[in-house]
């Protein structure tokens, strides 16, 4: 199959059922905005830097038309199936959480995400085809540690702080690499919902990814085809190298 640039959640196989529930997202609840500013300025403490400078950590609110923007709106599908499967399980909390991300999807013509920018950093550095190295595991990996050589972002209950902030659930990562003497971009998407069915697969694993996507694999995108309202996010901060996670249907007013 030729791949395509889709969510992907891959099919269960038979194995474990994941629920709505997630104990480290419930770790947070109370304190998502603190809990998620602390992980982050903590991880940014353990980065490997590019120069003597600090690392320079950004917070900022960004609306962008949802036309603009399908690789978001198209977790909808899954939204949607969560909602059904939750339905099924008699689960009112969950139903009332995927309507409103349904709802927000459908009429709202911009979409409200948070950037949390680091600077002055390494990027998210190692293979994103392998088990190892740092995006590994912070993007595809559960209680793996690359602490030493880390930029945005960590890689135990922690990680997961700003999916407790979506009202999708989601979050994008967009890393500035440096590969020898050239700058490598990498972008992906990453979901955490429940188990669904999905036509032509059947049951899904709770957890999903945006990127080249084909029957066995998703990829990140990679530098000119990353889409044009990520590497605009990113050019609102100084610095070639580093690392932003988006956050979208960010669910805090500006006042809060």
């Amino acid at each position: 199959m030729a791949p395509r640039r889709e969510w992907r959640f891959p099919p269960n196989g038979g194995g474990e059922i994941k629920g709505f529930n997630d104990a480290a997202l419930d770790t947070f609840k109370g304190q998502r905005l603190s809990s998620m500013v602390r992980e982050v300025i903590q991880n940014s403490l353990d980065a490997e830097k590019i120069s003597d400078g600090p690392i320079e950590v950004t917070f900022k609110i960004h609306r962008i038309p949802k036309s603009d923007a399908p690789e978001i709106t198209l977790i909808r599908a899954n939204l949607e199936a969560c909602r059904n499967a939750a339905k099924e399980q008699d689960l009112k909390d969950p139903v009332s959480f995927y309507e409103n991300a349904l709802s927000r999807i459908d009429e709202e013509e911009e979409i409200k995400v948070l950037a949390i920018h680091d600077t002055n950093s390494k990027g998210l550095t190692g293979p994103t085809n392998k088990n190892y190295g740092p995006w590994a595991a912070l993007v595809k990996g559960t209680g793996i540690s690359q602490k030493n050589s880390n930029s945005l972002g960590s890689f135990g209950h922690g990680s997961k702080a700003p999916f407790s902030l979506s009202d999708i659930r989601s979050v994008f990562y967009l890393s500035y690499v440096l590969e020898g003497e050239e700058i490598e971009k990498r972008f992906q998407g990453k979901s955490i919902l429940q188990t669904h069915y999905i036509d032509g697969v059947g049951d899904t694993q709770g957890t999903g990814y945006f990127g080249w996507s084909t029957s066995d694999a998703c990829s990140p995108i990679l530098d000119e085809q990353i889409p044009e309202w990520a590497i605009g996010i990113r050019d609102d901060v100084d610095g070639q190298t580093g690392t932003t996670l988006i956050v979208p249907y960010f669910q805090l007013e500006e006042t809060e």
